[in-house]
């Protein structure tokens, strides 16, 4: 016990003592002092018993699939398990194809020779036999005396020119006969047409000409009542710039039943100039 703090009216002297039941000043409550700064915590003290398990919470969401681990190694393999039961026998397949023929077995012993039968009755009459062959051919007799020579009908031909003239497009190509049909089957109807009398005629013609400028020309035969482009002429020039030449030539053969007008019309749409045609045309004898 500190000494310099008696015991005083049933409390230490200079400390705070509750009031006495006088009301005494001894004995009133002084004002609170500030709280002191806290003490260093205590040990821990001892755990206590555990208590209930609570109840299982709902699962929670699935996780993220992991990566896939390496694969381990092939473990022993496990022994043969016994057979199993015969399964039931299947369709029968189709038969396969016949297997090469055997070799020839050996030839038999000859047997002996029967008794000779009864003679059968006499068949029926065969027919009659292939004719002979004829014979060597006679002697050829003495030849008949030569008939009367025939007339040969004469030639029918002419020919037609022309040269150094301007072929105007859609018009016929002027001509002139050079050489005349003496037999008078081929005439001129005019400067341009020819006039051909019943028959079959070989014909050939050439046309050629200078073009100012690039283009083409078209050339077609007309007889017997119409145009006959199949047998016609078409030349068609470069695209460069200046004068070019075009020609063509063309033969046919041409059957007339009636007497008809031969002519040829020229096309282009170029300038013509230095125009040349030669034609030959020959009456053939088969259409006398």
């Amino acid at each position: 016990m500190n000494r310099e703090f008696p015991f005083y009216n049933g409390c230490w002297r200079y400390c705070c003592c509750p009031p006495s039941d006088n009301g005494s000043p001894a004995n009133e409550t002084g004002a609170t002092g500030p709280m002191g700064p806290p003490g260093p915590p205590g040990s821990p003290g001892a755990n206590g018993a555990p208590g209930p398990r609570g109840a299982t919470g709902p699962a929670g969401a699935a996780g993220a699939t992991g990566m896939m681990g390496t694969t381990g190694a092939t473990g022993p393999t496990g022994a043969t398990g016994a057979t199993g039961p015969t399964g039931a026998t299947g369709i029968q397949g189709a038969t396969g194809p016949t297997g090469p023929a055997g070799p020839a077995g050996v030839t038999g012993a000859r047997g002996f020779i029967g008794a000779t039968g009864p003679t059968g009755a006499d068949g029926a009459t065969g027919p009659t036999g292939l004719a002979g062959a004829a014979g060597a051919t006679g002697v050829t007799g003495p030849t008949g005396p030569t008939g009367a020579t025939g007339t040969v009908p004469g030639d029918s031909y002419a020919s037609f020119i022309n040269f150094g003239a301007s072929f105007a497009d859609a018009t016929l190509i002027p001509m002139r006969m050079a050489v005349a049909d003496p037999a008078g089957n081929i005439t001129m109807a005019d400067p341009s047409r020819v006039s051909l009398a019943p028959g079959v005629y070989a014909i050939s013609y050439e046309v050629s000409t200078l073009l100012d400028a690039p283009g083409f020309i078209q050339v077609t035969p007309y007889y017997n009542g119409a145009s006959h482009i199949e047998y016609g002429i078409y030349f068609m020039t470069g695209t460069g710039t200046g004068r070019s030449s075009a020609n063509g030539a063309v033969s046919l053969i041409i059957e007339v039943p009636a007497q008809t007008i031969f002519n040829l019309t020229f096309n282009s749409p170029v300038r013509a100039t230095e125009g040349a045609l030669t034609m030959v045309i020959t009456k053939l004898r088969s259409g006398t």
